[in-house]
């Protein structure tokens, strides 16, 4: 059985707090998603959870510590191995952004939001992937 203490400390490898779930996070370091993260601990291993804030724990993207950015960006890794395993991915991941595509999922879709933001994070990543390729290619 995984811990709460356990999900708390892989959390605070990256510096998120957890905050109850009826409080605001206000910080770029808070997260309500305490139970999404016990879920991934306990179905993927302390591995896969950290590969996940890890890829969002970026200058630019830190703070997108919300339930449904976290399983998008779980599903990517569990869903795409090969894209993962690629020397240049997380600069590639880095360039992305991931507020501005969790908007617009909620936009687009507002009752499935992370559903559609695994099929934006997808899209960008291929696009990103065919034009690199292209890039060296050329």
């Amino acid at each position: 059985m995984v811990s709460g203490a356990e999900v708390d400390r892989v959390a605070a490898e990256f510096g998120i707090h957890f905050v109850n779930s009826a409080k605001r996070a206000d910080g770029r370091h808070q997260s309500k998603a305490r139970s999404t993260c016990r879920g991934l601990l306990k179905k993927h291993g302390a591995g896969h959870l950290r590969l996940v804030l890890g890829m969002i724990n970026t200058a630019h993207n830190r703070g997108n510590w919300s339930a449904p950015v976290i399983t998008a960006v779980s599903w990517l890794v569990l869903n795409k191995p090969d894209w993962v395993e690629r020397g240049d991915f997380l600069d590639l991941f880095d360039r992305l952004d991931l507020a501005t595509l969790m908007a617009r999922a909620k936009e687009l879709n507002p009752s499935a939001p992370t559903i559609t933001l695994s099929v934006l994070l997808s899209y960008e990543l291929d696009g990103l992937l065919k034009a690199q390729t292209q890039g060296k290619a050329a």
